[in-house]
């Protein structure tokens, strides 16, 4: 369907009677689609099976969602069809991710069962119309299960081993794993004008950032702005750094966490906010990695903020050891591949940064009460960790 301003959506549709009308759960219309998948192609449609098992039933995913999820389950287990309510004019990463590492074997994603894209002429990229994925039963996201971590450490409940260094270590393989699932074997290096634009870019979201925020939080990032700009400055000399199709939109909610105690990586579609192009670009593996331990970093800000009582200097060593954990995994398991060439170190705390002000900027234009986050990471950052950890009249 498209609208008055040729924007397109995708709706499952069902005959009903003499008229079509719009398909919702129990209609039968994800559970024909996966019946469909593997059929190869139906018109400008085309399907792809990798995996799945019968399905009888479907139901609604009762959740806020920017796309359109239904489960459907049969007695080997179930599924989650995405409908991709508003359709890309361009070509989507996820596809195209996704169909690399299922070739690559990367198996710490839940299991894709298959895709419908739909390509109106020949001359138009496919866009991505329906997802289908292995349903995690139970499964809870990074800012349930880490949060639940670092409250556990926190509270004497169990080992730092158990909540930080584990789990640290568990992330750190996963996420190399899939860049060396998605990485080319001589990967493609910046040129300047990519190192340019990076570093215009991460310049041009902190004075969003400054322009967007106001209080005490404004008063600090603009004590600390130049400093800011130094670290960012390192984004203008990274013309060599290898180039990987990365996942683009990594943090920790983006990992389930099933009860059969294994992380999983979700959401190939990159980052929300960046142009189509940006996002089936390949980019540094620094903004996969430097995402990751930002957000370990605001797992932490988050447990200070909203545990009354926790102790900071136990939620530090939590944060400070899952970080070490996950980026020395990740090292490492690159190294045992051979291809430690692939992280460029020299990125990762400019690459840390930008996520920051990123985080100015959606508090500032979504979500205001998450200005203590970004504004938590400045200061500790920038000010004497022991004076910031003493003090009792900011966000903690």
């Amino acid at each position: 369907m498209e609208d008055a301003d040729s924007r397109r959506y995708a709706a499952p549709l069902v005959l009903d009677g003499d008229r079509v009308r719009r398909a919702v759960p129990g209609d039968g219309a994800a559970l024909a689609l996966v019946e469909a998948l593997g059929r190869g192609s139906d018109g400008a449609f085309s399907l792809t099976r990798w995996d799945g098992h019968p399905v009888t039933a479907e139901r609604v995913i009762d959740v806020d969602q920017s796309n359109e999820s239904v489960i459907v389950h049969g007695p080997d287990g179930g599924a989650v069809v995405k409908w991709v309510v508003r359709v890309s004019d361009d070509a989507d990463p996820a596809p195209v991710r996704v169909a690399r590492l299922v070739e690559a074997g990367f198996d710490a994603m839940p299991t894709p069962w298959g895709m419908v894209q739909w390509q109106p002429d020949p001359e138009s990229p496919p866009s991505l119309v329906a997802m289908v994925t292995a349903l995690v039963p139970d499964a809870r996201d990074g800012w349930q299960w880490a949060v639940q971590d670092a409250v556990a450490y926190a509270s004497g409940a169990t080992s730092l081993h158990d909540s930080a260094t584990a789990p640290g270590a568990a992330l750190g393989g996963i996420v190399a794993a899939m860049h060396l699932g998605l990485a080319d074997s001589s990967p493609p290096v910046a040129d300047a004008e990519h190192a340019a634009a990076w570093h215009a870019e991460a310049l041009a979201t902190l004075d969003d950032a400054l322009a967007l925020m106001d209080g005490a939080e404004r008063v600090r990032l603009e004590r600390h702005a130049d400093a800011l700009r130094s670290d960012l400055g390192a984004l203008a000399h990274a013309a060599g750094t290898p180039l990987v199709p990365i996942h683009g939109d990594l943090h920790v909610g983006q990992v389930l966490h099933g009860t059969d105690g294994a992380y999983r990586v979700t959401d190939f579609d990159g980052n929300p906010v960046a142009t189509p192009a940006e996002r089936l670009a390949p980019q540094p593996a620094a903004v996969d990695v430097a995402g990751m331990a930002q957000s370990l970093d605001h797992v932490a800000y988050v447990v200070r903020h909203r545990t009354p009582g926790v102790d900071p200097a136990a939620v530090q060593r939590w944060r400070t050891t899952a970080v070490e954990a996950f980026l020395s995994s990740y090292r490492a398991t690159l190294d045992a591949a051979g291809r430690g060439d692939l992280l460029d170190e020299r990125l990762l705390v400019p690459m840390r940064m930008r996520q920051v002000c990123r985080e100015y900027v959606y508090a500032g234009r979504h979500l205001p009460h998450w200005r203590y986050v970004p504004d938590r990471a400045v200061r500790d950052r920038y000010e004497d960790s022991t004076v910031v950890a003493a003090k009792k009249d900011g966000p903690a």
